[in-house]
């Protein structure tokens, strides 16, 4: 039963790790992983949910002018 659970966890971990790291595309990366089975979507998926950038965007208005 545990080796089904490893396998289950280890299939979805693009989308655990997308989900963990609040990143905005985690519904895309579930949708890839989806298709994980074919290996390469997995493997993209992957890559995709640890190059996402999850740091908050700011952006400063001043006098009308967008300063970043």
């Amino acid at each position: 039963m545990s080796f089904i659970l490893f396998l289950f966890l280890a299939y979805w971990m693009p989308t655990i790790i997308a989900l963990v790291r609040h990143t905005p595309s985690a519904l895309g990366i579930a949708a890839v992983n989806f298709f994980g089975f074919l290996i390469v979507p997995w493997w993209l998926a992957l890559v995709w949910a640890l190059a996402s950038d999850n740091r908050p965007h700011v952006v400063i208005i001043e006098n009308g002018r967008v300063v970043r």
